[in-house]
């Protein structure tokens, strides 16, 4: 699923960046793809995404009546007896937030889930400041003791490269 995840991530940049040429060509104004448009698609891609996986019960923050209740985004999983059987995906965007003991702070949310996959999904100017925030998330993920295998996947959108960059792990525990 990790490699789902990036195309999705990928669809949504590339997606972005065609309409910000669009608007270019017929305004000649360069819009930005805002932290606030940026986090809704990620949800909603996500969610819809995790509609057409059997079984599973996408909810968001952007779901009126769901309300955020620990993560941004979280895939519950159900049996056909409709009980919940586990959590599939946990998710937290933090794209408003650039310092690293923010994001920090947002992370250590989803090293306490037993989610099969956790994803975080964060903004840095350059690839450099990029890779050396996934290098400090990724230890952090090491040293904390994990009862269950789960599945890490870093989104970082590149200011510089107008792309979001990946880093991917497993934690055993």
């Amino acid at each position: 699923m990790i490699n789902e995840f990036k195309d999705w991530f990928n669809e949504l940049g590339t997606n972005a960046i065609k309409r910000k040429k669009a608007i270019v060509l017929k305004t000649g104004k360069k819009p930005k793809w805002t932290s606030k448009t940026k986090n809704k698609e990620i949800k909603e891609k996500f969610t819809k995404e995790g509609l057409l996986i059997k079984g599973i019960k996408p909810r968001s923050s952007n779901d009126r009546k769901a309300r955020e209740w620990l993560y941004d985004l979280i895939w519950r999983e159900f049996d056909s007896d409709n009980n919940f059987i586990g959590v599939k995906l946990v998710m937290e965007i933090e794209l408003s937030e650039m310092k690293e003991s923010g994001l920090i702070y947002d992370f250590n949310k989803i090293l306490q889930s037993d989610a099969d996959y956790k994803v975080f999904v964060f903004q840095q100017k350059t690839e450099e400041e990029s890779k050396k925030l996934f290098a400090k998330l990724q230890k952090s993920s090491e040293v904390y003791k994990s009862k269950v295998k789960s599945s890490f996947l870093l989104c970082c959108w590149c200011w510089k490269t107008g792309t979001f960059i990946f880093k991917d792990f497993n934690i055993l525990p």
